[in-house]
């Protein structure tokens, strides 16, 4: 098989190889386990690693072949484009709701890459099936291995195409980068303890995949006013860059372990900041701040590291609308906030007591409610206003 190593296609073969390997455990594990959001990423991580390809399998020779390797590069769709967006935003949906499935209304997001995909195998058969397959007549440009519809295209569909692809990325990555927040505040409303599901690493990703988007368009710019080609050589770097999203977004979506994704319930349209009560109903609404406070400070329900806002709810027995109004409106705080308070002055008062001083920070942590020492490290900063390491100085300068 043809290949030529060197430096540019060396460098592009390993994020190749590791994108195809990924994409098929995801693949695998997603159809094993019956999850939506590893089929989707494994399509997504697929994607990535073909427009690697294209680059990396023009610089092992296949261009200048002049042969079968030449056609397949002409005619293999390598940038599927129009599918990038909606899979990314779809992704991060299935990420974030348990009951999340993909139908009709969904699937219409994906019928331009499916009109790009049609126009792409008619290009192919009538180039390279009856053209040159039937026919026997000889492709006429590119020394003998390309087509006539693959050189100058149908119309204007090329152009087209071309353009809808890019206003597709610019669209889905704003879309979701815009329900990302939405998923944030959503997290704050609803869970006491959101360890590994802020997907924080699929924020970094958009943000990073955006920033090379804006820096490649910027290039494509100043190239179309300065009349100047960029080489090969110089595309190549962007293609480098694609090449590291590969193995950030394969390495953690294959490494994350949804514990709590049955619980997420995430619809965008959904979400909404909760209205404080007005005047007339404050009385109505003020007996059940009372009856919330007492229930915290009596059965100590934050010492449950997995308590949600649903949960409590149901112990005070009002619905969780209700339970996200009274303390935002009446209390001023969201969900997350009410109740690792409560778990930071607790905290503080174990590390107060004697009888506790065999017991490390960490584990005084874990008894309140914490999930992990940088949970607890980060609320405990906000609430105390110092390190709990320093608060505990403080009580022995004390003593």
């Amino acid at each position: 098989m043809l290949f030529e190593f060197n430096l540019y296609s060396g460098l592009l073969l390993p994020p190749f190889l590791h994108g195809v390997i990924y994409s098929g455990m995801l693949l695998v594990r997603g159809l094993r386990d019956g999850r939506l959001s590893d089929r989707l990423l494994a399509l997504l991580v697929l994607l990535f690693t073909l427009r690697v390809g294209s680059w990396m399998f023009g610089f092992a020779g296949w261009y200048d072949s002049h042969d079968a390797y030449s056609t397949f590069m002409f005619y293999f769709p390598f940038n599927f484009w129009l599918a990038f967006g909606p899979l990314v935003y779809f992704y991060f949906r299935s990420l974030t709701n348990g009951d999340f499935c993909l139908g009709k209304t969904e699937y219409v997001h994906f019928l331009p890459a499916a009109l790009w995909l049609l126009y792409r195998a008619f290009v192919f058969v009538k180039d390279v099936l009856i053209d040159f397959g039937l026919k026997g007549q000889p492709f006429p440009y590119h020394f003998g291995t390309k087509g006539a519809l693959a050189e100058k295209g149908i119309l204007h569909f090329n152009l087209v195409f071309e353009i809808l692809g890019y206003l597709s990325i610019i669209i889905y990555l704003i879309l979701t980068i815009r329900v990302y927040r939405q998923y944030k505040r959503y997290l704050q409303e609803q869970f006491s303890d959101t360890e590994g599901i802020e997907f924080a690493w699929l924020g970094r990703m958009l943000y990073a995949i955006c920033l090379a988007l804006a820096v490649f368009a910027l290039f494509l710019l100043g190239n179309s006013l300065s009349g100047y080609s960029m080489s090969y050589i110089q595309l190549w770097y962007s293609y480098a860059a694609w090449g590291l999203i590969i193995y950030y977004l394969s390495i953690s979506g294959f490494q994350f372990q949804p514990q709590k994704v049955r619980q997420l319930h995430f619809v965008p349209e959904e979400v909404m900041t909760p209205v404080a009560p007005d005047q007339q109903n404050l009385k109505e609404w003020a007996p059940w701040r009372d009856k919330l406070l007492a229930l915290m400070n009596t059965q100590k329900p934050f010492l449950n590291p997995d308590l949600n806002l649903q949960e409590l709810a149901g112990q005070l027995g009002i619905s969780p609308g209700s339970l996200s109004k009274v303390i935002n409106g009446l209390l001023g705080k969201n969900f997350n906030d009410f109740v690792n308070e409560y778990r930071v002055q607790e905290a503080k008062v174990r590390l107060a007591d004697p009888q506790n001083s065999h017991l490390s920070i960490l584990g005084i942590a874990f008894e309140c409610g914490f999930n992990s020492k940088a949970t607890f490290n980060r609320a405990f900063r906000k609430y105390a206003q110092k390190a709990p390491s320093e608060f505990l100085q403080s009580l022995k300068s004390r003593s």
